[in-house]
């Protein structure tokens, strides 16, 4: 499976490193809250929870916009009997290149997506939507993305201090940074892992010529599938 590194820029060039040791420190507990829309927008309902809200599966992070409306992905981890780590990741599959609502949003939202964390309390909470920020994790750019891509970005800082904190629970947060489109990216496996789990990351000045003879024989391909609400 292939996949990327939460990045702000788009890189051209890439190599292919792939850690099967990583392991999960803790699932996440994956929402979408939506706006009302208005402006600034303000979290008003649930696209995706436990209760099934307008009949879609729970366990989704849909980020981007339906009509007027924002949508934000959430996901918060139980910090409970966790101790400090060397290292943590957020890391997290691209389910679908379009939202959850078949011939409304479900195609795809280009721009920027903006990451960060917020305290939760391992409760789907409407408000989680506009949740003070505690900490910037980072962006990436969806036009890169296909369906089945894991997404990590190191958050070993945002963690321990959360735990030091004595805070109960670690709430992520994606929402979108750019001018919506009407379209969105659904995301879910919300995990932390004690490692990236990245396989494509850029490469040195002195391989392009390895990964230009690598992509002219098709090693290197894209796949997507659709996914119908």
């Amino acid at each position: 499976m292939r996949v990327r590194a939460l990045a702000g820029a788009t890189c051209l060039l890439f190599a292919f490193t792939f850690n099967a040791t990583a392991a999960t420190i803790t699932e996440g507990f994956t929402f979408t809250v939506a706006s009302d829309g208005s402006n600034p927008p303000v979290g008003d309902h649930f696209h995706s929870n436990t209760g099934g809200s307008f009949g879609n599966p729970a366990g989704k992070a849909e980020v981007g916009s339906f009509s007027s409306e924002e949508t934000r992905g959430l996901s918060e981890y139980n910090l409970s009997g966790l101790s400090s780590a060397t290292s943590a990741f957020v890391t997290f599959r691209v389910f679908d290149l379009g939202g959850l609502f078949a011939g409304t949003n479900n195609f795809q939202y280009i721009g920027v997506i903006a990451v960060d964390a917020y305290n939760g309390n391992n409760a789907e909470d409407i408000s989680d939507f506009e949740a003070v920020s505690t900490g910037s994790v980072g962006t990436f750019n969806t036009t890169p993305l296909s369906v089945g891509d894991l997404l990590s970005s190191d958050i070993t800082d945002i963690f321990n201090a959360a735990l030091a904190n004595g805070d109960v629970s670690l709430g992520i947060r994606l929402a979108i940074a750019d001018t919506p489109n009407g379209g969105a990216v659904t995301f879910d496996s919300f995990r932390l892992t004690t490692d990236d789990l990245t396989s494509i990351v850029p490469v040195p000045a002195a391989l392009p010529l390895l990964l230009a003879g690598l992509v002219g024989m098709g090693l290197v391909a894209r796949r997507k599938t659709k996914y119908t609400a």
